[in-house]
């Protein structure tokens, strides 16, 4: 009765092995068959032009006089810009081109709606000496500007400096930065 079991326990590996190799039959278990189920996804980008700016002309306000105490020179923001004097400062004849309101474009798409940053703080403006200062505060022509069907928009800072009675004369410079940026 051994050899027969071992006989039939051999016939049934032979036909579990010969069925493994049969179409049709696996001895996996699972879906045969893969069901396609369409789905869609949206696609989105945006091209756009960059923005650039360029100064074109420097923050300017040409020759004055301290007077006895505090004054005051501004510079309104704009192309022809006016300047005034008040408190204890004086306007002294400035040659063409030496007054100007600080000039920037912007490039971009045309139509674009920008909006524009200019520091709110005091700024020091250096004497050539190195060792004192005057105040500069600053004002924009706009925070907003819309760019033409060219892509191109212009705006203007002007500011107000702060003068004092024995301050040294001279030349006083300093620099500031604006920021554009598309809404």
């Amino acid at each position: 009765m051994y050899l027969w079991d071992q006989m039939r326990s051999s016939a049934k590996y032979r036909f579990l092995l010969s069925m493994l190799f049969l179409t049709g039959f696996s001895v996996t278990y699972g879906q045969s068959y893969t069901k396609f189920v369409p789905l869609t996804a949206q696609l989105e980008i945006e091209v756009i032009v960059p923005l650039s700016i360029a100064k074109e002309s420097n923050l300017s306000f040409g020759f004055a006089s301290p007077g006895n105490g505090t004054g005051y020179v501004t510079i309104i923001p704009a192309e022809n810009p006016q300047r005034t004097a008040s408190g204890a400062a004086t306007l002294l004849p400035s040659g063409a081109g030496i007054v100007s309101a600080a000039k920037f474009r912007v490039t971009g798409a045309p139509g674009a709606n920008i909006i524009i940053t200019v520091p709110f703080w005091t700024f020091p403006l250096l004497h050539q000496s190195g060792t004192t200062f005057v105040n500069l505060d600053l004002n924009g022509s706009s925070t907003n500007l819309q760019l033409g069907p060219d892509g191109e928009g212009v705006f203007y800072v002007g500011g107000t400096v702060t003068m004092w009675w024995g301050q040294p004369l001279g030349q006083y410079t300093g620099t500031f930065n604006v920021i554009v940026c598309n809404n």
